[in-house]
């Protein structure tokens, strides 16, 4: 997967934003340094949480026919989806970010305690228990095969631990668990803790501008499926979204000099 950059100083420059963008590699660390045609290098950092662009590189991946990456990748959005809840919410409560790190990282490489984290931090913000409960999702395809599997977390498992290799079908029907779950808590966080997404933003931004060794860094949000920016109002079905996506995808890599 690659971004469009936008050319910083060229806006500086010129009063307004080049007509030109440069594609880069993404990366982990979500700084991105880009020369564009006048010369001009630049830093960015971009906005967007972990969780938003790993659900995008899950959903270019069944779009490319990479059926068992798409589930690693969509399975991977989830997971950083409950500590982006659990540090919303801790931010809240009084909790400053540093505080909320350093009790994230005994469990950063621990799945179910992460996972149940996030149940009881949901279950103190709402004060009820988070219903329905997406590991316990069931699928259901008439007349199809599901092998082994009896939730849709048997079937994350199934196929990250055990090799099982899905069908197009499986695979938007559980992408389309997770976008529709992420979807409405993000709504629940708009209606209650907007003020705290934001200062999640900052801390997200201001680690990619610590990382870039007193560069001057700029910052720049791209289009993604799920998206805490855009989002407003019921999530469609992940099958009719997936369409903005593939053409989004064909205009990055015909080069993104011309609109999509």
């Amino acid at each position: 997967m690659r971004l469009p950059i936008s050319c910083m100083e060229c806006f500086r420059v010129d009063g307004h934003p080049s007509d030109v963008a440069i594609s880069v590699e993404l990366r982990d660390d979500g700084l991105y340094t880009a020369t564009c045609p006048k010369g001009h290098v630049t830093v960015t950092a971009i906005q967007e949480q972990k969780f938003e662009v790993l659900f995008d590189l899950g959903a270019m991946a069944l779009l490319d026919g990479y059926a068992r990456e798409a589930i690693s990748s969509i399975a991977a959005s989830l997971e950083r989806f409950f500590e982006y809840y659990v540090l919303v919410v801790s931010l809240k409560h009084g909790i400053t970010y540093e505080q909320f790190r350093n009790a994230w990282n005994p469990i950063s490489r621990l799945s179910e305690r992460q996972l149940g984290a996030f149940l009881f931090v949901y279950l103190l913000e709402n004060k009820k228990a988070l219903e329905p409960l997406i590991l316990d999702a069931k699928p259901q395809f008439d007349g199809r095969s599901r092998g082994d599997t009896a939730t849709w977390s048997a079937f994350r498992n199934d196929v990250i631990h055990k090799g099982y290799i899905p069908s197009e079908v499986e695979v938007i029907e559980y992408g389309n668990l997770v976008y529709q779950f992420i979807y409405r808590l993000i709504g629940e966080l708009k209606a209650g803790a907007a003020e705290f997404m934001a200062k999640a933003t900052f801390h997200h931004l201001a680690r990619g501008h610590g990382a870039a060794g007193g560069q001057q860094v700029s910052t720049m949000s791209v289009p993604t499926l799920i998206s805490l920016v855009r989002a407003q109002g019921s999530a469609p079905h992940l099958r009719d979204a997936l369409p903005g996506l593939e053409k989004y995808r064909r205009w990055l890599y015909a080069g993104p000099q011309s609109n999509p």
